[in-house]
């Protein structure tokens, strides 16, 4: 006889195999209270399909309709978006073609080793994104979240994150000569000093308040009333009291 049927009463071996029958109090068996539905991930075909061929509008839309962790990590997204519906020239803006991502929804996407460099990422939701050791030299990341993204390693030379919100991020070993901070939220922001030493931080915010708020003192208060002249006084040019 199997010892686990002297100990249990029932062999075990064989319970696995067994079907839970449906029962009354929970609608199912002990099993079934505890299965947990796999977690729903996309193919990066498929994400690739609705991003590069859809567009940002579709593809937030997928983001909104279908719960799924955006996959492009060590993408080339210059050399991708070439002949893409994503590579052109903004029309409020001058200059060279760039890849166009304005808007995108990327919270908690895995972008480590990206290159995105001149992409402009202007108001894109970057929260949460892995962004380690990606090429972002030269992005337009104006009004971007990127609250609690890890960007540790990343390259930031001239990037412009001007009112970009980067409270809880993680700059460390980032490369941000030339960067744009100015009015950006800086608030319990891992960064080094190297790191902002040749970027503009103008108006930045660090732990609640602006910087150059700490830097320039109030005006003094103005005085809109001025003292009567005391008659007995001397007169400051001759030295002679004044006339009665």
């Amino acid at each position: 006889m199997d010892w686990r049927k002297i100990l249990f009463g029932r062999d075990t071996a064989k319970a696995a195999d067994i079907a839970a029958e449906p029962s009354g109090g929970n609608g199912g068996g002990a099993e079934a209270v505890f299965a947990q539905a796999p977690e729903k991930e996309l193919r990066s075909s498929e994400q690739h399909k609705f991003l590069f061929d859809d567009g940002v509008l579709h593809w937030n839309q997928h983001r909104r309709d279908n719960k799924f962790k955006p996959n492009f990590s060590g993408l080339n997204f210059v050399k991708e978006a070439a002949k893409t519906r994503l590579f052109g020239r903004p029309a409020d803006l001058i200059g060279d073609e760039r890849v166009c991502l304005a808007g995108v929804d990327w919270a908690h996407a895995e972008l480590q080793g990206c290159t995105l460099a001149k992409a402009d990422l202007r108001g894109a939701r970057l929260a949460g994104a892995d962004l380690r050791n990606a090429n972002l030299s030269g992005a337009l990341l104006n009004d971007a979240d990127l609250t609690a993204a890890d960007l540790r390693g990343a390259n930031l030379e001239g990037a412009q994150l001007a009112r970009a919100k980067l409270g809880h991020a993680n700059l460390a070993g980032a490369s941000a000569k030339g960067a744009n901070f100015a009015w950006t939220d800086l608030t319990h922001t891992i960064v080094g000093v190297r790191t902002l030493s040749e970027a503009n931080v103008f108006g930045a915010v660090f732990a609640g308040q602006a910087r150059f708020e700490r830097r320039v003192p109030p005006p003094p208060p103005q005085q809109y009333w001025q003292p009567w002249p005391n008659p007995y006084q001397p007169h400051v040019s001759t030295g002679e009291p004044r006339a009665a």
